[in-house]
């Protein structure tokens, strides 16, 4: 089986958080209080590619994308969406040391 693997630019505190898109269709639905997310394959990974950039150890507390309707990669049926970083979880850079240590 092959991996999938998606990149992301590293956090710039000028440009904040940034994730390239393909162009794909997400639609999110709110129905009897559950959040329901529908999406193309491209539209599921523009979706991991916010997810990817917003956890980049860089990115302060709080960071966060607002996706409105008919904004790739939300359809216009779509519900509006923002993730955002937990404002109490403290920054901090994954460690790069491979030996555990």
């Amino acid at each position: 089986m092959d991996d999938i693997a998606l990149a992301v630019p590293a956090y710039d505190p000028g440009r904040g958080v940034v994730a390239p898109a393909e162009g794909g269709n997400i639609t999110i639905e709110v129905r009897g209080g559950t959040v329901e997310i529908f999406g193309d394959p491209a539209g599921l990974r523009d979706l991991a590619r916010w997810c990817l950039a917003l956890s980049d150890g860089n990115a302060p507390p709080g960071a966060h994308i607002h996706l409105d309707p008919g904004t790739v990669p939300l359809t216009l049926e779509s519900a509006s969406l923002m993730l955002a970083r937990d404002p109490q979880t403290a920054t901090s850079a994954p460690s790069t040391d491979a030996s555990g240590g």
